[in-house]
């Protein structure tokens, strides 16, 4: 709560009575967010004044709002004067106007205050709204609610939209919007049927999912962590750097393939019992593949012979409190019966045994009285034993202890996949391991997220686990875990049957093959991958993270994809697997996946310049400075002492001058954090808040490196709002073609035409007459130049090939001297200087009839370079040539 009492310094006024009066909510004050109030030591210095008194100043506080300077704010000490103050904040206000074209005046509002004198008005206007004494006012006063009235955030946000309409473009056009309705926008490419016929054959080893397919894999494809190979590569530092800062609390593995670790521990068979054994680690870091590895392959045949495993797929487990508990117990007796499958269930025989200590205490007690009467007794035995087994509980531990206790066996119990669930159906699940540690003589193995952990290490059932019984599971390195599933798959392949596979071609022929070639389309894609390592490798580690499920699902759509065509899949059949897929195609496999043009939402690469149309003003760099922001923080200690976490309002304070509201901020941190660009220290994907702790992903990293990729921007062009329709359709006419829409000089022009219209986009980012904060972003944010370096890479690439810009050289309309090399009955071929060649039509030709070797001017009537083709009419003989340029020349108009 503000106050204008025991205002002694200057600090006192900013700190008891300005700041608190513009974050307490209403009507206590104006209720803005934090972000909007820039603060004196961010704000730039101006000159104020003339002649003598001129001097460099900025004001106590700005309040901003979608990058506009609204509201300047000056607060003096209780011995200096407020009016003063109210003066040197208009002047800040015009110089502030004048960083702007004519007619925006952002500022419109000043207010000054000394602790006595509270003084508010136009920033344009000697007189003032108010002037009062500051101790007559109170919560209530009407020159407070006044002031809330007029820079209140919704007041601010109004302020803003009506400046911004002044600077929105009128139209904006998105170019794969300009090329039908959504079902061609949405157009798909469909699978390769080759590499389709493929994965079904090799998806059981890629995503095994019965029990034996992954007891195959483990067998013959585990890929252990070591500690000493982790991170090795610069990827995979950075997926390190983002694993959370509580794993200390863990347990780790030196190597997974020999985890003497927890060896140890399952020796120790009856200090088990009653316990949770956490694995703890990220989606897809092979928690279950372990716990396979472990019981099919790792564990010595002594401790396997002394245990009963229980693996429950948590997947199938109803997620409801009254049916939870039912489902387990059924789970849990059905193992307990599968480890004895030479006996019956069924016989009586069978079910004394397991009944034995509840007959026994029977046949102690109230059996005795009929012990007489056999036949009495038979009755009352069996209906003992039907009570015993309409004990759900009573018949459960009878199975633990008949099936494990009994035979000096451990129960173990793993509950697989409870990571996959949300928050709240694991919250379920915590429940359900600490009654089943409760409940039965068993240990159970509990594989969680590291986020639930960390978030709820301190709750049941997780507060009971020892620390020496919480293992962390490290995801081994891609690259080794790709090969070993593909030498399993080519294993496979090659022992499989003789039969004819079959695919058609777009035409409707039907290719018949033997099964051995898929192992050279195996192949070839390996090596594409590994040939082009820095780019695909890092792609698709960092898209995943430590998500191996998730990067084995993008190879196996990689091999899917409709862009391998047939001719590619001769090539390699016709190489035998030597065939390398080249790089602008990899990434156009990555980028695209199964659809024809590039949608951000629909792809596991996002366009990082998107803009929303509904914003005031499109905010195409947002996700682009809040990636570079958290990049150019990366090492730096930040909130809580954790390196390269920072808050989410932090980031969002350091952003909002550039043009951001804070909706717009928080949208697009939700974009980014469910794309795993961004990663929040609690590691879920559903939302940030606020005072969240964020840093740049593994994936945010590989996005802003592929700013410096043509395919890349070139695939952007067609998801960007441009505010011309003539750039717009320029890139739509490119790509409406599909046999030249992923060519080379396709993206080359797109990528430029994108290239361009950012550039003048992020020299429009602040006011032309510079920035009105102390510390210009942008200038550490200077993407473009990696931009426009790959747009100089194909240039000098293609520098020897005239056609690749012979659209720019050769405009349409624009007349050149040629040389003509060939004569035909239908026309003459010429040839420009630069070697570009060309056919002019006998009707075209004006009736002149050319001789090989003659000189003469042509006219540019079309240039296609990608069919290497062009249209000419010849306009002119010429008879001699001077020095460069050809004179005399005769005219045919």
């Amino acid at each position: 709560m503000w106050t204008t009492e025991g205002l002694i310094s200057e600090s006192d006024v900013e700190q008891k009575f300005v700041y608190p009066l513009l974050i307490a909510s209403k009507p206590l004050g104006a209720g803005l967010p934090t972000e909007v109030i820039q603060t004196k030591f961010n704000i730039r210095r101006l000159p104020i004044g003339k002649g003598k008194e001129q001097k460099l100043y900025f004001p106590d506080y700005l309040l901003v709002a979608s990058g506009y300077p609204l509201v300047v704010i000056e607060a003096k000490g209780p011995t200096e004067s407020a009016q003063e103050g109210y003066r040197q904040a208009r002047l800040y206000a015009a110089e502030l106007n004048a960083l702007y074209p004519h007619d925006i005046n952002p500022s419109k509002y000043v207010v000054a205050t000394n602790g006595q004198k509270l003084i508010f008005g136009h920033a344009d206007s000697d007189t003032p709204i108010c002037t009062a004494e500051c101790a007559g006012l109170g919560v209530y006063s009407s020159e407070i609610a006044q002031l809330v009235a007029l820079i209140e955030w919704s007041a601010l946000k109004e302020m803003a939209l009506r400046v911004a309409a002044l600077q929105r473009p009128q139209n904006l056009f998105k170019p794969r919007r300009l090329i039908g309705g959504v079902g061609v926008q949405n157009e798909e490419v469909g699978r390769n049927a080759f590499g389709a016929t493929l994965t079904a054959e090799i998806s059981k080893i890629f995503n095994p999912v019965s029990q034996a397919d992954r007891a195959e894999v483990v067998r013959n494809a585990y890929v252990p962590s070591r500690r000493r190979e982790r991170y090795i590569d610069p990827i995979d530092r950075v997926i390190r750097a983002a694993r959370p800062p509580s794993e200390i609390d863990a347990q780790r593995f030196e190597d997974t393939s020999k985890p003497t670790e927890l060896v140890r521990k399952l020796r120790q068979k009856t200090e088990l019992e009653h316990q949770v054994m956490l694995l703890v680690g990220s989606v897809g870091s092979g928690k279950s593949t372990f716990v396979d590895y472990l019981q099919e392959v790792a564990l010595p045949a002594e401790i396997v012979k002394s245990t009963v495993w229980s693996r429950l797929n948590m997947n199938a487990a109803p997620v409801s409190a009254q049916e939870i508990y039912p489902w387990l117990r059924e789970q849990l007796i059905q193992a307990c019966r599968n480890s004895l499958p030479s006996l019956d269930f069924d016989e009586l025989d069978v079910l004394e045994k397991l009944y034995g200590v509840e007959i026994s205490k029977f046949k102690k007690g109230v059996g005795r009285l009929y012990e007489s009467q056999p036949e009495v007794w038979a009755v009352k035995l069996g209906e003992q034993i039907q009570l015993l087994q309409a004990d759900a509980n009573i018949t459960t531990n009878a199975h633990v202890r008949f099936a494990c206790g009994e035979r000096a066996k451990l129960c173990i119990v793993v509950l697989d996949n409870c990571d996959k669930k949300n928050r709240d159906e694991q919250l379920l699940m915590f429940e359900a391991a600490q009654w089943l540690q409760k409940e039965f003589r068993c240990l159970v193995i509990l594989p969680l997220r590291d986020e639930t952990y960390d978030n709820h290490k301190d709750q049941p059932p997780l507060d009971t686990a020892l620390k020496d019984l919480v293992f962390r599971i490290e995801p081994p390195l891609f690259q080794h875990v790709l090969m070993k599933r593909v030498q399993l798959a080519l294993k496979q392949l090659s022992t499989g049957s003789g039969s004819k596979l079959q695919f058609y071609l777009p035409n409707g022929f039907q290719v018949e093959y033997p099964p051995s070639e898929q192992a050279f389309y195996l192949t070839s894609v390996i090596k594409s991958l590994f040939e082009h390592d820095r780019f695909a490798r890092r792609m698709i580690v960092g898209l995943s993270g430590r998500n191996m499920r998730r990067a084995l699902e993008i190879f196996l759509e990689f091999c899917n994809s409709g862009y391998i065509g047939e001719d590619q899949i001769f090539k390699i059949r016709q190489s035998e697997g030597n065939y390398v897929i080249p790089l602008h195609q990899v990434a156009t496999v990555l980028l695209r996946m199964n659809r024809r043009f590039y949608d951000s939402d629909f792809s596991y690469i996002k366009n990082i310049f998107a803009a929303n149309i509904h914003d005031p003003l499109p905010a195409y760099f947002c996700r682009y400075m809040i990636l570079g922001w958290l990049r150019d923080n990366f090492r730096l200690v930040g909130a809580r002492g954790l390196k390269g976490y920072f808050r989410k309002a932090d980031v969002k304070h350091a952003l909002s001058p550039y043009g951001f509201a804070p909706e717009v901020l928080d949208r697009e941190f939700n974009y980014l954090l469910a794309a795993q660009c961004v990663i929040a220290e609690h590691l879920r994907l559903d939302g940030v808040d606020d005072d969240d702790l964020v840093r740049i992903g593994p994936a945010g990293f590989v996005h802003l490196d592929l700013i410096g990729n043509v395919n890349y921007l070139a695939a952007v062009a067609e998801d960007t709002y441009f505010d011309d329709r003539l750039q717009a359709e320029r890139v739509s006419s490119r790509i409406r073609n599909s046999d030249e829409h992923l060519h080379l000089k396709t993206a080359s022009d797109n990528a430029e035409e994108v290239v361009a219209f950012l550039e003048e986009c992020w020299s429009r980012l602040v006011p032309s007459g510079g920035i009105f904060m102390a510390d210009d972003l942008r200038k550490r944010m200077t993407a473009f130049s990696d931009a426009r370096e790959a747009l100089n890479r194909i240039a000098k690439s293609q520098a020897g090939d005239p056609w690749f810009d012979a659209d720019k050289r050769l405009q349409r309309g624009s007349r050149h001297p040629v040389v003509v090399v060939n004569v035909k009955e239908f026309g003459f071929f010429v040839e420009f200087p630069d070697g570009t060649s060309g056919l002019v039509h006998r009707s075209a030709a004006g009736g002149f009839v050319p001789e090989p070797g003659d000189r003469v001017e042509v006219q540019i009537n079309w240039v296609d370079v990608i069919q290497r083709k062009i249209g000419l009419r010849m306009t002119a003989f010429l008879q001699e040539e001077v020095g460069d340029v050809f004179a005399g020349s005769s005219q045919s108009g």
